[in-house]
């Protein structure tokens, strides 16, 4: 798996998660202090988040952080 297909794979996991707790995309960005396009390009794999974000993704979704890594 190349570093890009990594990122997009995460930000696939994100979006399933935050569907799940049926919030939009504003809505995770008002609790991760982030604007939407930003969490767009989270979920599309175009940003690339550091383990410091994805920690605070897993808190706020409240799912282990592997729940976000692992396929």
């Amino acid at each position: 798996m190349t570093e890009q297909e990594i990122y997009t794979f995460i930000g696939s996991n994100i979006r399933r998660w935050r569907i799940s707790k049926k919030w939009t995309q504003d809505e995770l960005g008002v609790k991760l202090e982030m604007s939407r396009p930003s969490i767009s390009n989270i979920e599309a794999g175009r940003h690339h988040i550091s383990l410091h974000l994805l920690f605070r993704l897993a808190v706020i979704l409240e799912i282990s952080p592997q729940e976000l890594i692992s396929q």
